[in-house]
């Protein structure tokens, strides 16, 4: 199973909620042009909060049309990332993104592969292979890697 756990976009307070920035605009289209260039995602999770909503909205345009979509409470930012790797591991699906927030990224990170959890910038993807519940970081991008 290939698992890519994505951090939203840049999203300052506009208006008194946090919206995707021009900027964050940008840093996820980069990182959709990445994306359409790996091999295809299965399933599609994301945080059920704006930015993560929005992201996801300008990430969607870049990849297939083969793939399940869904929001996922377990992407919260407070969530417990033990419970959430153990549910995300569980799903029937050759790959998976899921699109969140700090801390949670780091955390889950760190659940799969103990001492590895980094700081994402916004938009960062790590892509990591998990097998028999081993796990793998094979890449983590960012992206100013693209520019």
């Amino acid at each position: 199973m290939i698992i890519r756990i994505m951090r939203h976009g840049d999203a300052p307070t506009i208006n008194g909620e946090r919206q995707l920035s021009h900027q964050g605009i940008k840093e996820v289209r980069l990182i959709g042009q990445w994306l359409s260039e790996q091999p295809e995602i299965n399933m599609l999770l994301i945080s059920p909060i704006l930015r993560a909503q929005q992201t996801s909205q300008q990430l969607e345009p870049f990849l297939s049309n083969h793939y399940r979509r869904g929001n996922e409470e377990l992407l919260r930012p407070e969530a417990n990332a033990e419970i959430a790797c153990q549910y995300f591991e569980s799903l029937s699906v050759k790959s998976l993104l899921l699109i969140s927030h700090m801390p949670l990224v780091t955390n889950l990170l760190d659940s799969w592969l103990p001492g590895q959890g980094k700081y994402f910038p916004t938009a960062s993807i790590a892509e990591l292979e998990i097998i028999s519940g081993k796990a793998k970081l094979l890449s983590f991008m960012q992206p100013s890697d693209l520019l």
